[in-house]
């Protein structure tokens, strides 16, 4: 057995250069408590522990399940068939956790993959259990989404402001499409990224196919899915309907500081290391 130690929030911060939004309203818990503002920069500063980071302090010793490797050399695993790379099991005084089982009782959602139907069904199921279990405590939604259905990704966000809780975004990596949707989707103040992150957002794409008559309804469908998305964009960012139009029409790349200032989101986290 090898003794690991969990650790405690790294000190990070949250840029914001609007300050528009109140911080009475955000996450509340004890684990998403904000702290003040640390410098007089044009952006705002903020401990990340707010979102749920890990320290470098020695907090809480876990014990991390690992098999004896002392014959190999150097003590590297390598994954190759018949020997495939395994997750360590965390021993609590409850029994084995699993990642998943971390992050729900930590109340994290985490989505990185496509949407589809099966996904929707999965983050949909989350918020209405942690709603159930808590209706006053703050969800957080991790993002790492390159997109996937509209109507999957339309269900969650119904559920998102459908729930009581407060549900925050926060992106790592890539937030592109649909998943940009749900990243700006989030509760007004409690929207952020990761410095190096990239946001996408653009029309809905479809295909088409079949009868004359078909194809027809189905393209009218997707001008719709089109004008629907764009408004929620327009009042997600608070930006007019037009200019909406014009950054939908082709993919448009935004970094983490362009997307602030569209509105997508409202704040960076950002690390001092």
């Amino acid at each position: 057995m090898v003794t690991s130690a969990m650790a405690t929030p790294l000190n990070m911060s949250i840029a914001s250069p609007r300050g528009r939004f109140p911080t009475s309203h955000l996450f509340q818990r004890r684990n998403f408590i904000l702290r003040p503002v640390a410098s007089a920069l044009s952006c705002s500063y903020r401990d990340s522990s707010s979102i749920g980071f890990s320290s470098r302090q020695n907090k809480l010793p876990l014990k991390l399940e690992q098999g004896d490797y002392s014959n190999l050399s150097n003590s590297v695993i390598e994954a190759k068939k018949g020997n495939p790379p395994v997750m360590p099991a965390v021993i609590t005084p409850g029994g084995p956790l699993d990642l998943s089982t971390v992050l729900f009782r930590n109340r994290i959602i985490f989505i990185g993959q496509p949407i589809n139907s099966q996904v929707a069904q999965r983050v949909i199921s989350q918020l209405v259990t942690l709603a159930t279990i808590d209706e006053e405590s703050d969800i957080l939604m991790y993002l790492n989404c390159p997109g996937g259905s509209t109507y999957s990704v339309l269900a969650i966000y119904d559920c998102m402001s459908w729930i009581k809780p407060k549900v925050g975004t926060v992106c790592f990596g890539v937030a592109a499409s649909q998943g940009a949707l749900l990243l700006a989707g989030g509760e007004k103040g409690m929207r952020y990224s990761m410095p190096n992150a990239r946001i996408m957002i653009h029309q809905p794409q479809s295909g088409c196919g079949g009868h004359v008559e078909d194809v027809r309804r189905q393209v009218n469908e997707a001008v719709q899915s089109r004008h629907k998305i764009d408004k929620m964009y327009a009042a997600f960012t608070g930006q007019s309907l037009e200019k909406v139009q014009q950054y939908t029409e082709r993919d448009r790349f935004l970094s983490v500081s362009e997307a602030m200032e569209f509105g997508l989101i409202d704040g960076v986290l950002e690390t001092e290391y």
